[in-house]
């Protein structure tokens, strides 16, 4: 629906009540969003037409006007109570003007309408009547409050958020008799990608798939018999090839294939790496209604998977497609196979033609589909009473039609798509394995029918349960349809693809690539101790273990893996101190500490110190104009800022140096750390004007101090 922007602009010296009556009256007469003006009495909104997702149109984009705590059914209706009239028309307006001009999701414009749920139910619990120009700071807490029962952490903070955007727009627009500041005070849960200890690790696997659920897919790829198992298991493959969205999968046209000239990576026999001319293969994705495609290229050694999954989908569908092509050039008249051809134009067909066009091959089948369908009429000629012998076709043509999918010939209402040119679309029921197929319609392969083949659903076995597959300990294998995508993006990470890569190759911005992160600290552990055993390491930390020494007490490989007790990302490079010895003694400082390593050759390395560089330029230009300003501690920072620029400057030095191979470990040597003693010392004798570039008096000095410290 097309909207026309209005902005609101309240009037400066009108009581609150009249400002609220003036935004009310703009959103029902002068916007067009969300409904029809002529619907704006309406408890409940139908604005399906408001909302284009990516995956799957559904009919039931409804907004229920009703007090918190209401049901509503799939039909529409709700069983609850409306919200009170002093309040419903600002919720209303509200949520039109929002969605005219700040449009989100489905999803998110519910929480919009769940935050006004909250305050209105508020207010009725405080014995106060709803009017949001009396709201105050303990009707928002009790809302708050309230938002908190039945949900999570995260769904609770995320309600807090959108209650909060409610006060905000009434403050802003002086809606309030007795206007206040307030803020909602849930904090942020913690960041499951961030967490440590068992639990987290057994969280992020859980959302990665395990070894035997890959194993029993490529089973079910090469020996699948059904129709939907051919399918399904295609369209895993193609999952497991590149990291796509399930809907973007199931949305893929048939043209998808894109083939190129390229120079490729090979390894022989010998495990050498070479280059050879060669054809890169990827697979042109659409995501969604007027975005632009993007390329998702297929990595060499799933070439050949995603090939034949993509042919075998082309060659499963092209019945459906030819089909789809007859809807879209002969609309309103009923498909009909070849051998049924000399049907069209008869006013009676027999019950065993019915059978065929609906693929019922029992005649009870038959009987009771027809019996549940009362608009298609049937008559008896033989001589048994109420025996169902032949069926009106046009009843039935007309049944059949009402079957095409929504917004047909445009696939999901995208007009550059047509089902005819659309890779998968299916014969009507043949995902449903208790289902019979028609023979004469198509349909859409939806997220929910992949989820419910992978997962099972209502009572039905998942693929895994009907071939047979468990997870080693013989429990049930659990997956879903994003869960190919997670354990794509955390292989990319530990092969060290940069995260421009990974955002791009995934179709998202690089600031979410965290959530699709799960690489533990084990498997970061085990990779640094893998690379320093093939290639050794440089720096103060290895020189004990120096192949060149003598009798060495023990292992060169067990003296390493002793000095690296632990490893975890930081922005300088990976910490390997072992905390469960020690905490940590220079927090915040890992440039200059002993215990970080970084790996010769780590483009995404190399790159986060490049921007940490420029910025510290930067800093380092604004300490020095401090310090001629005459700012007291500037000085210190400036030399902060020169010693950090050194040690960087360091690092990308060794990026660039040939003769260190990639893949080294590298340990810089640390720089003496000031005590908190040794800088008192230090300003002191600034202030007596004596040398304070004498480390060692300093040392000695510190030392002294702290002596006499323990004397005392």
């Amino acid at each position: 629906m097309s909207t026309a922007v209005v902005k609101f602009v309240s009037r400066g010296t009108v009581e609150p009540k009249s400002r609220l009556e003036d935004f009310i009256r703009l959103a029902r007469y002068e916007l067009n969003a969300l409904i029809p003006s002529e619907d704006w009495d309406l408890p409940t909104w139908n604005a399906v037409g408001s909302f284009i997702t990516k995956g799957q149109n559904r009919e039931n984009r409804r907004l229920h006007y009703y007090r918190a705590g209401s049901r509503a059914n799939r039909d529409g209706t709700v069983d609850g109570t409306v919200l009170d009239r002093s309040y419903i028309d600002f919720a209303k307006a509200y949520c039109r003007y929002k969605h005219a001009t700040s449009p989100v999701q489905f999803e998110n414009q519910i929480k919009r309408l769940n935050a006004l749920q909250f305050i209105d139910a508020a207010f009725r619990s405080l014995g106060l009547v709803p009017q949001i120009s009396d709201c105050n700071p303990t009707v928002l807490n009790t809302a708050v409050t309230l938002a908190k029962e039945g949900v999570g952490a995260a769904r609770h903070y995320q309600f807090a958020l959108y209650i909060e955007q409610v006060h905000r727009f009434c403050r802003e627009h002086r809606f309030y008799n007795a206007p206040f500041q307030w803020r909602h005070g849930v904090r942020k849960p913690k960041d499951r990608t961030e967490e440590l200890g068992d639990i987290a690790k057994e969280w992020r696997e859980d959302r990665l798939p395990s070894p035997e659920a890959y194993s029993a897919l490529a089973h079910v790829f090469r020996n699948a018999e059904t129709f939907i198992d051919k399918l399904m298991s295609a369209v895993s493959a193609i999952c497991c090839s590149i990291p796509i969205r399930a809907h973007e999968v199931l949305q893929l046209r048939e043209n998808c294939e894109v083939r190129e000239p390229a120079m490729l990576k090979r390894i022989d026999s010998d495990g050498v790496e070479y280059v050879e001319e060669g054809e890169a293969y990827g697979i042109r994705v659409w995501p969604g209604k007027g975005n632009p495609p993007q390329m998702k290229w297929v990595p060499t050694v799933m070439v050949s998977v995603a090939q034949e999954a993509v042919r075998r989908l082309r060659d499963l569908c092209r019945p459906a497609r030819e089909i789809a092509a007859w809807y879209e050039a002969y609309p309103g008249q009923l498909w009909l196979p070849a051998e049924l051809s000399h049907l069209r134009g008869e006013e009676w067909i027999t019950k065993r033609d019915f059978g065929q066009m609906l693929g019922l091959s029992l005649r009870t089948s038959a009987n009771q589909y027809l019996r549940a369908h009362q608009d298609i009429g049937w008559r008896t000629v033989t001589a048994r009473a109420g025996n169902i012998d032949e069926i009106c076709l046009a009843d039935l043509e007309r049944h059949i039609l009402t079957l095409l999918p929504n917004n047909f010939p445009n696939y999901n209402g995208d007009e550059s798509q047509l089902y005819s040119k659309t890779l998968i679309v299916l014969p009507y029921n043949a995902a449903h394995l208790d289902r019979a197929t028609f023979n004469c319609m198509i349909e859409d392969c939806t997220v929910q029918m992949f989820q419910s083949w992978l997962a099972g659903s209502d009572g039905k076995a998942s693929v895994f349960e009907r071939w047979g597959f468990t997870e080693r300990d013989g429990s049930p294998i659990e997956i879903t349809t994003h869960s190919f995508r997670h354990w794509l993006n955390t292989v990319a990470q530990l092969r060290g693809m940069s995260d421009l890569d990974i955002a791009k190759w995934s179709g998202r911005d690089p600031s979410q690539n965290k959530a699709y992160n799960h690489v533990t600290p084990e498997e970061t552990l085990s990779q640094i101790r893998e690379l320093l055993e093939e290639n050794g390491g440089v720096g103060p930390l290895f020189e004990a273990a120096s192949p060149e020494r003598i009798k060495n007490p023990v292992s060169r490989k067990d003296f390493l893996n002793a000095q690296i007790g632990s490893a975890h990302i930081t922005d300088s490079g990976i910490c390997i101190h072992d905390y469960s010895l020690l905490p940590c003694q220079v927090l915040g400082d890992c440039l200059g500490c002993s215990e970080s390593v970084f790996v010769k050759g780590d483009a995404k390395h190399q790159a986060k110190i490049e921007g940490r560089l420029e910025l510290a330029l930067v800093q380092l230009e604004q300490s020095k104009a401090a310090e001629a300003d005459g700012i007291y501690g500037a000085d210190r920072w400036t030399k902060d800022h020169l010693r950090k620029i050194e040690i960087m400057r360091r690092m990308l030095d060794i990026h660039q140096d040939d003769t260190i191979p990639d893949g080294t470990i590298i340990n810089l040597e640390a720089e003496r750390q000031d005590t908190e003693v040794a800088m008192a010392l230090r300003d002191r004798k600034d202030r007596d004007g004596e040398n304070a570039t004498d480390s060692e008096s300093l040392d000695r000095d510190a030392a002294e101090a702290l002596e006499t410290m323990w004397d005392d």
